[in-house]
């Protein structure tokens, strides 16, 4: 996969988006309302530097390397926002495949 249309080809996802490294929408793709997506990003980049602030902290407190976060989940009751990097994905929990949603996310994390 090389584009976030393609992540709409997983069924279950129903938008995506990717950001820049300061927050900032690069693009969207999907069932998400125009006037959210930067808001989306925001959020996005939001919980991610809130995860690399606490993977820091269990560094200083386990004395030992090794807990960088690639990414994260927040599941609701209906839909949840998968994220590695600067790729999301919103998807429907009954519908996905959270395993081909992680892998695809994963090929388009470099990119």
């Amino acid at each position: 996969m090389t584009d976030l249309a393609s992540l709409l080809e997983i069924k279950g996802v129903v938008a995506a988006l990717r950001f820049y490294d300061d927050g900032t929408l690069m693009e969207a793709a999907g069932e998400i309302d125009p006037l959210h997506t930067d808001l989306a990003a925001e959020l996005c980049y939001a919980n991610g530097r809130i995860l690399h602030h606490g993977s820091d902290v269990l560094t200083t407190i386990s004395g030992k390397a090794g807990w960088p976060p690639r990414g994260w989940m927040m599941m609701g009751d209906g839909l949840s926002i998968c994220t590695i990097a600067n790729v999301v994905c919103f998807v429907k929990n009954s519908e996905v495949s959270f395993n081909a949603t992680l892998k695809a996310l994963s090929e388009l994390e470099g990119q």
